[in-house]
C-alpha cells in the first residue's frame, strides 16, 4: 500500500477513503495559520504554562523570570512541535485526524517549516541560557527535545512503548522551570516538584489514549502502524482509560497531602475534583466508546488546567494580598 518509498499512495489522497484534499482551495494569506498548526499552539501553550507553573512553586516571588521560562520554554515547545510534523510528514498520511495537515497537504514547504521550526527552536534554548541564572533549565530542554523527536517521534511508528519517552517529555517543563530558580533562594521541596511531575506524567497517558481511542477502525495506518485500535477492544480501551484516569486522581491527591498547596479553598477544590473525576470520565464513555466522544478529551485537558491554574493562584495571591 506505498509508492514504493514509504509515503501513502495517492488514491488514498481522494474520495475513495472519504479524505478529499484541501490542497485545491488553498490561497495565500493563510501563513499565520499554517505556523499556528506547526508550533500546535494549545499543546505548546499548555507546555509553557506548566513550566510557569514550576517556577512559581520553587520562587520566593513570580516576577520576570517567571516570564522568560514560559516564554523560552514555549519557544521550543513550538520548535519541537514544528519538527515532529516535519518527521511525521508521510505517516500523517495514513490517519484521517492527521492528513489534512499542512505538510502533508503540501499547504507549506518542507524548507519553511524546517526554517521555522529551527528559528524557534533555537530561540528557545537562546532565552534559557542567557536570560536565566543557571544552565539547567536548558540543558532539561535539550533533554525533552532528545526524549520528544529523538525516541517518541520515530519509535512510535514501530511500538507502542514509544508513549513513554513522550511521558518523560512532558514530565520535563515543570522542571525546566523549577530548576530556573537559583537553589540558594529556591522556596519549594522535593515533594512539590515531584508531585507536579508526577501528575503531568500520569495525565498524558489517559491523554494520549483517549486520543488513540478517538481513531477510526477502518484507518490505513491502523494496520500498517502499531495501532491501540487494533491491540484492544472497545471495552478493554474504554477500561485502560478508565485505569489511567484514577491513578491520575491519586497523583493529585498525593500531591495535595503532600504540602502541594497552602490554601485550604484551593486544595478542597482540587481534592474534588480528583474525587469526581473518575466518574465524569465514565459518562462521558457510558456507551463503551461505541461511539467515541470528544467529551472524555476535553475533560481530562480541563482539569490538567484547573490543575495548574489552581496551583499557580496558591502561590500568587497570598503576594498580592501581602503588598
Amino acid at each position: 500500500m506505498t509508492d514504493g518509498n514509504g509515503s501513502a499512495p495517492e488514491y488514498m489522497s481522494g474520495s475513495g477513503y472519504g479524505w478529499p484534499s484541501r490542497t485545491a482551495g488553498f490561497r495565500p494569506g493563510t501563513g499565520i495559520r499554517v505556523a499556528a498548526e506547526l508550533t500546535k499552539g494549545r499543546l505548546t501553550g499548555f507546555v509553557a504554562l506548566s513550566a510557569m507553573f514550576g517556577h512559581i512553586l520553587a520562587a520566593p516571588v513570580p516576577g520576570i523570570d517567571t516570564l522568560i521560562t514560559g516564554t523560552g520554554v514555549w519557544l521550543l515547545a513550538a520548535g519541537a512541535a514544528g519538527f515532529n510534523h516535519i518527521q511525521d510528514r508521510q505517516y500523517d498520511r495514513w490517519f484521517a485526524r492527521t492528513r489534512h495537515r499542512c505538510l502533508p497537504q503540501n499547504r507549506v514547504s518542507l524548507t519553511t517549516a524546517g526554517c521555522l521550526a529551527s528559528g524557534l527552536t533555537m530561540s528557545g534554548l537562546a532565552v534559557l541560557a542567557c536570560g536565566l541564572g543557571t544552565h539547567l533549565p536548558w540543558i532539561l530542554g535539550v533533554v525533552a527535545l532528545v526524549c520528544y523527536n529523538g525516541l517518541y517521534t520515530p519509535l512510535k511508528k514501530t511500538t507502542l512503548l514509544a508513549m513513554w519517552p513522550g511521558v518523560a517529555c512532558g514530565m520535563l517543563p515543570p522542571a525546566m522551570g523549577w530548576t530556573a530558580v537559583p537553589p540558594a533562594v529556591c522556596q519549594g521541596t522535593g515533594y512539590q516538584l515531584f508531585g507536579v511531575m508526577l501528575v503531568m506524567g500520569i495525565w498524558q497517558v489517559p491523554h494520549f489514549l483517549i486520543l488513540a481511542a478517538r481513531q477510526p477502525v477502518h484507518d490505513p495506518g491502523a494496520d500498517r502502524f502499531p495501532s491501540f485500535v487494533r491491540m484492544w477492544t472497545k471495552t478493554e480501551r474504554f477500561l485502560q482509560i478508565l485505569l489511567w484516569v484514577c491513578v491520575y486522581s491519586l497523583g493529585i491527591l498525593w500531591f495535595l497531602l503532600n504540602g502541594g498547596m497552602v490554601n485550604p479553598g484551593f486544595s478542597g477544590g482540587l481534592a474534588v475534583l480528583a474525587l469526581a473525576l473518575p466518574g465524569v470520565m465514565a459518562l462521558c464513555y457510558k456507551g463503551g466508546l461505541a461511539r467515541p466522544s470528544a467529551g472524555g478529551f476535553t475533560v481530562i485537558n480541563l482539569s490538567m488546567f484547573i490543575f495548574m491554574v489552581l496551583g499557580i493562584l496558591d502561590r500568587i495571591l497570598p503576594v498580592v494580598f501581602q503588598r
